[in-house]
């Protein structure tokens, strides 16, 4: 997870994120960073003076233009945050990371908010510190933007897994707290195995043991060993041979096969191939980049807390996209010399970056809507469990609704008595919500007793199977969109066929249960394999 420690600091002030907003552009900033960068134009730089007077936007150099027109507010999803507005001409200097931000703007004035919340002068203008794309605030000021939350509760798991204690690595089962660790075997011990296994005595008395936290840096910060010749095992490389195209040692050139080749020094050539090392650098930098952005999203996927998580799924979307544009246009293709082939295999990674399928939504978290439920409908377990004070059906509709991509949510029987008939399924959301699931042409469910299921759709009944319901049953409902198709399982086991076919539109999870059943709600999760590989054979 090193790897993603860039994507959790601000680019002001180098330090992990605190308080974070989101920029239209995407990008994160700390709240009080922002407040630090703001600048206030004058009155005749605004965009609508600008528009009034037929004036085009300036051009700054490090402003691109072109790519600004990457971001309309429209792709952004934050259209109401304001206009957005070429830089102010204010000298910019560089944060603690290199990236070039502009200077505090003058103090406000004496307020009874917080700093980071008080309100700013009008115009002022705000550029974000990574793309330079600049807007002019809205009267919200920076109130106006999103909180991340995500990315708050990925940076507090972060600290919380740097923070925790290294273990010794020789304990055969529960591992005990690593008390040192020696840095010439490069091994953590616990007391018991360091007295054990690494004795101060003998040989070993020379090693040098230092403290976990200690060891942890040192591992990071060891430099790299001379290289020493394959033939000559006490000689270190100190020739570069310009036939054979690889580096030797003195004695390779005194009675070896290089003895009548061209060389030239090694470090002459290192420097003549400056140029190659530059790029391979280069190509480091954006393989780390990509590797923490994408361990960042393998983090935020694990979030559990909807509106956060659908708050930043877009803008995740579009950094994964201008990642892969960016190797799928060759911008990082190796530049080539006559003394080097080098190539860059980037498969594995678009293959990665394939993988973080946000934009089907696979795996979507939601819970239900008490604001469209029927009013007999009992809410508990933060809207994830729902029962109902009547003896009638009442229907209970998720709070998220679908309309493309592949979902799958399950539902577990907390309480089942006297042999009810509940109903699983999907619906509109104008659904009658005083009958059971199906009885109208706004919902498609499966409802079930203890020996039987049946498919019903506006009241019409369909292949009755075999197999009902008790407590602690767990019943599946699988709605893919791409295929039209809607599915039912009960404890893994698929009922039936496919249930629906054509289903097509905006649908929305659906119950339908009386007072003597109680179920939950369990989103987030995979579909199960038996249809992925169906439908892959498909």
């Amino acid at each position: 997870m090193e790897e993603m420690e860039e994507e959790l600091k601000c680019p002001v002030c180098g330090s992990f994120y605190r308080e974070p907003i989101i920029l239209p552009c995407s990008h994160n900033i700390c709240q009080a960073c922002a407040r630090n960068i703001l600048v206030q134009t004058p009155e005749s730089e605004s965009p609508q003076s600008r528009r009034a007077s037929g004036s085009g936007v300036s051009d700054y150099d490090y402003l691109d233009l072109d790519k600004m027109s990457l971001y309309s507010e429209a792709d952004s999803g934050y259209g109401s945050y304001g206009g957005f507005a070429s830089a102010p001409t204010t000298p910019c200097q560089k944060s603690p990371n290199g990236v070039r931000v502009f200077p505090p703007a003058m103090p406000p004035p004496a307020t009874h908010l917080s700093p980071a919340l008080a309100s700013v002068p009008r115009n002022s203008c705000i550029t974000c510190p990574q793309c330079h794309r600049s807007l002019i605030l809205d009267d919200r000021g920076l109130r106006g933007f999103p909180k991340n939350r995500v990315l708050e509760g990925v940076i507090d798991r972060y600290q919380q897994s740097k923070a925790a204690a290294l273990k010794c690595q020789l304990c055969e089962k529960a591992p005990k707290e690593a008390t040192v660790m020696c840095e010439q075997c490069d091994v953590f011990y616990c007391d018991p195995c360091r007295l054990r296994c690494h004795p101060p005595r003998g040989p070993l008395a020379k090693h040098r043991l230092v403290p976990p936290a200690q060891g942890r840096v040192s591992r990071r910060l060891s430099p790299r060993k001379v290289s020493t010749c394959t033939d000559h095992e006490l000689e270190n490389h100190s020739m570069y041979c310009v036939q054979c195209k690889m580096p030797v040692c003195y004695q390779c050139l005194e009675e070896g096969k290089h003895s009548s080749h061209e060389v030239k020094a090694l470090g002459a050539m290192w420097k003549l191939h400056k140029v190659v090392r530059d790029q391979i650098s280069h190509c480091t930098v954006k393989l780390r980049q990509t590797t923490g952005l994408m361990e960042y999203c393998l983090e935020v996927i694990k979030e559990n807390d909807p509106s956060g998580f659908l708050q930043i799924s877009d803008a995740l979307i579009r950094r994964v996209h201008l990642t892969e544009d960016q190797w799928g246009k060759g911008t990082l293709t190796p530049r080539m010399t006559t003394d080097f082939d080098l190539s860059l295999d980037n498969s594995p990674l678009l293959q990665s970056i394939h993988q973080l399928d946000f934009v089907q939504m696979k795996m979507a978290w939601f819970a239900f809507d008490p604001g469209s439920a029927h009013s007999d409908i009992i809410f508990s377990n933060d809207n994830l469990t729902v029962t109902c004070s009547s003896y009638d059906d009442r229907v209970v509709l998720g709070k998220t609704g679908f309309s493309k991509g592949v979902h799958y949510w399950e539902l577990t029987v907390d309480r089942y008595d006297n042999h009810p008939d509940p109903a699983f399924g999907v619906a509109r959301n104008n659904v009658m919500k005083d009958v059971m699931l199906g009885k109208d042409d706004k919902a498609w469910a499966m409802y079930v007793d203890n020996n039987r299921s049946w498919f019903m759709h506006n009241n019409s009944h369909t292949n009755r199977t075999e197999g009902g319901i008790t407590k602690g049953a767990t019943i599946g409902v699988l709605l893919d969109l791409n295929r039209k198709t809607l599915t039912f399982f009960i404890n893994d086991e698929q009922q039936g066929p496919i249930a629906f076919e054509n289903v097509e539109g905006l649908f929305f999870p659906a119950v339908s249960l009386n007072r003597n059943v109680q179920v939950t709600l369990h989103t987030g999760i995979p579909v199960p394999d038996c249809y992925s590989s169906r439908a892959s054979i498909a």
